[in-house]
């Protein structure tokens, strides 16, 4: 696993580092300094023209530091300083004293539109604002901020330092405006801002240098990926096990209409390792199921449209469920009164069985109108909502919610014990663990029926025996390289769910 940090957690780690344990700031600077400049020496060709533009912070100190090692290598180095000197700290003060000693060229900001008319520099360093900028840029720097783009669309290579002037560390919010660079050097950890949407498309290829920090005691408490190539944990399969011992999966989902989000889930909780798998559905697509999926038990409810049905097709559910080892309720199950009376029976039912759950589409579009149910949900359960079901749930607009994902999915954890899996580009699971932020997947997933195959791949992993927390993390992993595998095979744009489905068992086989 990695960590990811907003600002104030990763000032709080410089806090500890030099502090605490006493590494001198210079100490740290000049690690960053080396870092930057090694790849700044990579993207200027020899004979090309550097200019590093920094403001009077840290940010600009590590600006600084590495204009002086890409001059000392020989190559045409410059600087272009924004705001007053007198306000500078104390490292980039004693950088700036280096670097006229040597006789750097260092110009300043005040005269900022002549630098349009200079000869082109092949690499620009943005050291404007690092992690700790809060408000929108404003006035000259985000005039500089526009040249460096506008620079950029000439030609120029953009390398930002630490994190690209512009972006919020915590959120990946556009502050006003923000630089668009090709790369960016960042120091210790990864920062969210740049993981989130649209942070990571102005941060271009990402680069975390260890500039020698020591993890700070409390790294608990910080937000979590998986590594790229990590592997996760499944449940353990014993070789004298018979399909009891892997789990029962009951599946209620699909309603007239609605087959393939019950095929979708059924299939996906078979492939992940459930031993059976019986879905709960209207008649109707009883022979459809058997058809697609013969390997799951079909179970009929009544007919949406029929008199009086629902309450004998729910008297069989108790039965059900003493055999089940996880539910799953809601993919393509429909808001009909018939779908309102099954969902509310099965959480009464898995309740007093301590049954882990997994609630998906329609079932979240039932909590949002019937909202006395929401006093169901407990740690055993995991919901999944994507950002339209979450501002139903909790009656904020997408537009909130996508600047906080973090806050939104961490205080429903919070309000209701439940796992929340909050489906975006960048999806966040809160619970009993922490913080965890997928980073796997990709934009050709945005299709209809994903969810549900996501759905069943975590009603697998509780059949198996995980715990939901780990299950919802590792099944978001999975899911999310399953929708990579599917693009490298297929491309983004010509994607299908059932594509995700088939690449499902090729992530499990990697990971045995």
């Amino acid at each position: 696993m990695q960590y990811l940090l907003d600002s104030k957690q990763m000032k709080a780690v410089d806090r500890y580092n030099i502090e605490e344990i006493g590494i001198p700031s210079l100490v740290l600077m000049e690690r960053a300094a080396l870092s930057v400049a090694a790849e700044a020496e990579r993207l200027c060709p020899e004979g090309g023209r550097a200019l590093f533009v920094c403001g009077t912070g840290n940010n600009g100190a590590d600006g600084l530091a590495a204009a002086r090692m890409l001059f000392l290598h020989g190559r045409r180095a410059e600087v272009l300083l924004l705001g007053r000197e007198d306000r500078a700290t104390e490292e980039h003060q004693a950088q700036q004293s280096i670097l006229r000693k040597l006789g750097v060229s260092v110009y300043t900001a005040d005269s900022f539109f002549e630098y349009d008319k200079r000869e082109r520099y092949s690499l620009i360093v943005d050291a404007l604002f690092g992690i700790g900028l809060s408000r929108p840029l404003e006035g000259e720097a985000a005039e500089l901020v526009s040249w460096i783009n506008r620079e950029k669309e000439e030609g120029a290579f953009v390398l930002s330092v630490d994190i690209p002037s512009g972006i919020s560390a915590g959120t990946g919010q556009v502050l006003g405006t923000a630089v668009k660079a090709d790369r960016t050097v960042t120091f210790g950890y990864e920062k969210l801002g740049m993981v989130f949407y649209p942070g990571t498309e102005y941060a271009g290829r990402r680069l975390v240098a260890d500039i020698g920090f020591v993890p700070p005691p409390d790294v608990g408490s910080l937000a979590r990926a998986f590594l790229p190539g990590e592997k996760g944990r499944l449940p353990g399969r014993t070789a004298d096990g018979n399909k009891g011992t892997f789990g029962r999966v009951f599946l209620a989902a699909g309603s007239l209409g609605m087959s393939g989000a019950a095929y979708l889930s059924g299939k996906a909780a078979g492939l992940s390792g459930a031993g059976l798998v019986q879905i709960y559905t209207v008649k109707e697509n009883v022979p459809v199921l058997q058809t697609l999926l013969p390997e799951a038990i079909l179970t009929a409810a009544a007919t949406e449209s029929s008199s009086g049905g629902a309450p004998e097709a729910g008297s069989r559910l108790p039965s059900f469920l003493d055999r089940a080892s996880a539910l799953v309720a809601g993919p393509g199950l429909s808001v009909s009164p018939l779908a309102n009376r099954i969902l509310k029976q099965l959480l009464e039912e898995r309740k007093e069985r301590k049954l882990p759950c997994v609630l998906d589409a329609d079932a979240l579009n039932i909590l949002a109108r019937e909202r006395e149910l929401l006093g169901e949900l407990d740690e055993r359960m995991i919901l999944t909502p994507h950002m339209g079901e979450m501002a139903r749930l909790v009656g904020k607009s997408v537009a909130a919610l996508k600047e906080d994902p973090i806050g939104a999915a961490k205080s429903f954890h919070e309000t209701y014990g439940a796992v929340c899996v909050l489906k975006d580009a960048r999806t966040v699971v809160a619970s009993g663990k922490g913080i965890y932020v997928n980073l796997s997947g990709n934009d050709g997933m945005a299709t209809g029926g994903s969810g549900d195959v996501l759905s069943g791949i975590l009603g697998g992993l509780l059949a198996g025996g995980m715990e939901p927390a780990d299950a919802a993390e590792t099944g978001v992993y999975l899911h999310g390289l399953a929708g990579d595998a599917a693009a490298s095979r297929l491309g983004r744009r010509s994607m299908l769910a059932g594509d995700i489905l088939e690449e499902v068992a090729g992530v499990f086989r990697g990971w045995e």
